[in-house]
């Protein structure tokens, strides 16, 4: 699903229709052997109802990434809100559902993809949990950065395209065990460390930003992640003592399992 709005989604929506086989079915939609791309004219952030009316076992979003420094980056993130504030949509302290698996595929075909394609000084990452729109299903986004130029990029548009065709069609691969993150900026970099060597698969991220965090969100975490995770990756220096405290603490209570990174 995708929002015509969208410089980057557009771009990306090209390159599957015209390098991966999907067709135009009316409606604004596209399809290939069954799986349809949804096209919005609205922001998906606020698409909470359009996603519910979905019959689906993943939604993915393919999104432009704004960042004031304008640099090059493909990223994937998992959406909701830690806190009470809702202000780019969802719902407050609601996390959506996710996949860590999905998440974990998308990074490295990304990554393989921006290999392959001979992009240079283009980041391969993760965002913490952030924004809308609230979804029951498990729902990623795959991100595009992060101004103008690399939406409209034709080589940063076939890598994310083709993240997002192996998602719906690739084969089974090995997947490390699944955790929560917690800790960090907003782009968790060391948290990724593990993911990238293939001992973890991360859905939600907390970042140090979001701090302090209620203790049902943190269960949401975990219940709400299709893998059911029980183990909770730390960037131990990127949270305050107390706040570590306080969330080794709950996280004891839950019976999950800490690793610092």
């Amino acid at each position: 699903m995708l929002s015509l709005e969208d410089t980057a989604a557009v771009e990306i929506l090209r390159i599957l229709v015209e390098n991966y086989g999907f067709d135009e079915s009316g409606g604004k939609i596209f399809q290939k052997n069954g799986v349809p791309i949804i096209c919005l004219d609205k922001s998906m952030l606020y698409a909470d109802d359009e996603v519910a009316s979905l019959e689906a076992d993943l939604v993915i979003v393919p999104s432009k990434h704004v960042s004031e420094t304008g640099r090059r980056c493909l990223l994937v993130h998992s959406t909701g809100n830690w806190g009470a504030s809702a202000l780019y949509g969802g719902k407050p302290k609601q996390l959506s559902a996710t996949s860590a698996a999905a998440v974990y595929k998308a990074l490295i075909e990304l990554r393989q993809a921006v290999e392959n394609s001979g992009l240079r000084d283009v980041e391969v990452g993760m965002e913490a949990t952030h924004h809308g729109p609230y979804s029951e299903k498990p729902l990623i986004f795959v991100e595009v950065g992060s101004d103008i130029g690399a939406w409209r990029d034709t080589k940063m548009a076939e890598a994310a395209a083709e993240a997002v065709h192996q998602l719906c069609f690739g084969g089974e691969t090995n997947l490390p065990e699944p955790a929560v993150g917690f800790g960090g900026g907003h782009y968790p970099r060391d948290i990724l460390k593990p993911v990238f060597t293939g001992s973890y698969m991360v859905g939600h991220v907390a970042s140090k930003h979001h701090f302090p965090l209620d203790e049902e969100v943190i269960r949401q975490a975990f219940q709400r992640t299709v893998e059911q995770p029980r183990t909770a990756l730390i960037d131990w220096d990127g949270l305050r003592s107390e706040h570590r405290t306080t969330l080794t603490r709950i996280l004891s209570n839950y019976g999950v399992d800490v690793v610092k990174v």
